[in-house]
């Protein structure tokens, strides 16, 4: 799951989308930090209107609660560009993931939004 998580990392930032996709599975919901419930195919649409500069994990734990579920939770500090502008900020996110078909999938992920600057 440390691969995965860091996966999600380092494909937002090159706005891969078909890789992004497989890391969710179908029934896959995040809740942004506004509150907003999203669809794996809405979190996948959206990484193309965000610039990503830079993500750096301040704090990453894994718990796996059987051999099929685990939980991620990780501490994140983050540049976006906007208008040209760098933005730093910090995050919380937890995400859980199942094991389907010999395969770890995100079916769940909820962020918060710590601040910019």
């Amino acid at each position: 799951m440390t691969k995965l998580n860091q996966d999600w990392i380092d494909l937002s930032i090159r706005k891969d989308t078909a890789a992004f996709a497989k890391i969710f599975a179908d029934d896959f919901v995040l809740i942004s930090p506004g509150g907003a419930k999203r669809t794996k195919w809405e979190v996948v649409r959206n990484l193309l209107s965000q610039d990503i500069k830079s993500t750096i994990i301040d704090s990453l734990d894994i718990r796996l609660l059987t051999h099929e579920t685990g939980i991620i939770t990780c501490y994140t500090s983050f540049v976006l560009i906007n208008d040209g502008k760098e933005i730093p900020g910090k995050v919380c996110y937890q995400d859980v993931y199942i094991k389907r078909r010999g395969r770890w999938l995100a079916i769940s992920a909820h962020v918060t939004l710590l601040g910019t600057n």
